[in-house]
């Protein structure tokens, strides 16, 4: 979990620095699947998974 922290942290700031200069950003997806989870009375139960493919813009205002 920590490492999912230190990467969300690290967003932040890349977005943060971009929307001061007004940028944009453009994420190509072809296949991507993310596999979905919880922990429920400790065990890991999946939740399904997801799939994209295509372009993800955003602007930073």
């Amino acid at each position: 979990m920590a490492e999912e922290q230190e990467w969300a942290n690290l967003l932040a700031e890349i977005f943060d620095k971009l929307t001061q200069k007004h940028a944009s950003i453009t994420y190509d997806f072809e296949n991507l699947e993310m596999a979905g989870k919880i922990t429920k009375d400790g065990q890991v139960v999946p939740t399904g998974t997801v799939s994209l493919s295509g372009k993800l813009t955003i602007t930073a205002k």
